[in-house]
C-alpha cells in the first residue's frame, strides 16, 4: 500500500479532483439558466469556485512558486466557505453577517502572509487554516439545521455530513502535521501527500455535490411557490390554498371567510386595468397584513379572496374584519393612482373539521357574501332615490 501511494503523483490527484470540482461549479452556475437566478445561487457559485481553486492551486506548486500558491490558496478556501454561508443566510432571509466573516478572512490572509512568505512554517499555516475553517464550518452546520425542511431536508442532511467529514479531516490533518510533521512541498510524491490530496479532494467534491443538491432544492421550492402563488398579488392561488389546507391540523375547527371588492368592474372600466391591478394588490397586501397571524390567505379568482383561520384565531382576534374594512380605503388612498373609493363585502362560515366540511363552508360563505352585497346595493339604491326626491 505504501509503495503504491509513493508512486502516485499528488499533483495529478489534485489536478483531477480540481478539474472535477470546476465542472461541478459550472453546473451550479448553469442552474441560473433554469428559472430565476437567485442571490443565494450567486454566492454559492462564488463559493464553489473559490473552494475548488483553493484546492487546485495547491496542485500547481510544480509550475508556480510554492509561497505564492500558498499565499493565495489558503485564504481562497476560507473565502469559499464564507460565501457558502452567506448564500444559505440569503435563503433563510437572514442578514449576511459579513462583519462576522471579515475577521475570519483577515486571519486567513494574515496567516498565509506570515507562514507562507515571511516565516515559512507548515505547522503555522495548517493551524491557521484549521482554526478559520473550524469556525466557519460550525457556523455552516448551525444554519443547515435551520434549513432541514421540505425540499431542503436531504441536501441539508448531506451537507451536514460533508461538513462533519471536513471537520474530522482538518482536525486529523492538524494532528498529523503537529505530531509527525510533513513534506515541505505538498506535491512531493509521498504516502502522506497522496492521502491528503485524495481525501481532501473527495471531501470537497462531496461538499460541492451538496451545494448542487441545495441549488436543485431551491429551484424546486421556487417552482412550487410560483405554482402555488397568485402572480399578481403574491397570496396563494387555488392550488396553494389546497396545498395549505393539506397541512391543516386534524380535527381543528375553523372559519372560512370570503371577500370581494364592490363595483370592481367600474374601476377597470373607469380607470383602466392598471388601476384594477393596483387595487387588487393593495387589497391583498392589506388583507395579509390584518388577517390573524398564521391564517391562510388566497385569491380565488378575479376580485374574490379567501381567508381561512382557526376557531382559536377568531376568538382571539374577532374584530379583524371590521379593521380591514376601515383600513382598506386608507391604503387605497395612499397607493392608488386615481381617486378610488371601494368597499368590501364578505361572508363567513364555520367548519368543525377540514375533511368534507371545508368545501361546504366555502360555498356557504360565498352565498353570505352575495347576500351582503345585495343588501348594500339595496341600501345604496334607496339612498340615491331619496336624494333624487
Amino acid at each position: 500500500m505504501s509503495l503504491w501511494l509513493t508512486s502516485v503523483d499528488p499533483a495529478m490527484i489534485g489536478l483531477v479532483f480540481g478539474l472535477a470540482g470546476l465542472v461541478v461549479s459550472v453546473v451550479i452556475a448553469l442552474l441560473g439558466r433554469v428559472g430565476e437566478w437567485t442571490r443565494s445561487l450567486s454566492w454559492w457559485v462564488g463559493g464553489s469556485v473559490c473552494i475548488t481553486l483553493g484546492y487546485l492551486l495547491n496542485a500547481l506548486q510544480v509550475v508556480l512558486p510554492p509561497s505564492i500558491v500558498l499565499l493565495i490558496a489558503n485564504p481562497l478556501t476560507v473565502v469559499g466557505a464564507c460565501l457558502f454561508l452567506v448564500g444559505v443566510r440569503h435563503l433563510l432571509h437572514q442578514p449576511p453577517a459579513l462583519m462576522q466573516l471579515a475577521p475570519l478572512v483577515g486571519v486567513a490572509v494574515v496567516g498565509s502572509v506570515i507562514f507562507a512568505v515571511l516565516l515559512p512554517s507548515l505547522v503555522g499555516r495548517v493551524l491557521v487554516q484549521v482554526a478559520c475553517l473550524s469556525v466557519i464550518t460550525v457556523m455552516n452546520m448551525a444554519l443547515l439545521r435551520q434549513l432541514d425542511h421540505g425540499y431542503y431536508h436531504f441536501p441539508a442532511r448531506f451537507l451536514t455530513i460533508a461538513n462533519g467529514l471536513l471537520m474530522l479531516f482538518i482536525a486529523l490533518r492538524a494532528v498529523a502535521v503537529v505530531v509527525y510533521g510533513g513534506p515541505v512541498s505538498a506535491v512531493v510524491s509521498s504516502p502522506v501527500n497522496a492521502l491528503v490530496y485524495g481525501l481532501s479532494g473527495t471531501v470537497i467534491l462531496a461538499y460541492l455535490a451538496g451545494v448542487l443538491l441545495l441549488c436543485f432544492a431551491e429551484k424546486q421550492t421556487l417552482l412550487r411557490r410560483l405554482a402555488a402563488e397568485d402572480s399578481l398579488t403574491g397570496v396563494f392561488n387555488r392550488r396553494g390554498l389546497r396545498d395549505a389546507l393539506d397541512t391543516w391540523p386534524v380535527g381543528q375547527p375553523g372559519v372560512a371567510n370570503v371577500f370581494d371588492i364592490d363595483h370592481f368592474k367600474r374601476v377597470n372600466d373607469g380607470y383602466g386595468h392598471e388601476a384594477g391591478d393596483m387595487l387588487l394588490k393593495t387589497f391583498a397586501q392589506t388583507l395579509r397584513g390584518i388577517a390573524p397571524t398564521g391564517a391562510i390567505v388566497a385569491r380565488l379568482g378575479g376580485d374574490e379572496f379567501c381567508v381561512v383561520e382557526t376557531a382559536q384565531m377568531r376568538r382571539t382576534n374577532a374584530d379583524w374584519i371590521d379593521e380591514l374594512k376601515q383600513q382598506l380605503p386608507k391604503q387605497l388612498a395612499l397607493t392608488s393612482p386615481a381617486a378610488i373609493s371601494c368597499k368590501v363585502s364578505h361572508g363567513s362560515a364555520r367548519f368543525n373539521v377540514i375533511e368534507g366540511e371545508f368545501s361546504d363552508a366555502l360555498r356557504t360563505a360565498d352565498r353570505a357574501l352575495y347576500r351582503s352585497k345585495a343588501r348594500r346595493a339595496q341600501r345604496e339604491n334607496a339612498a340615491s332615490m331619496t336624494d333624487a326626491a
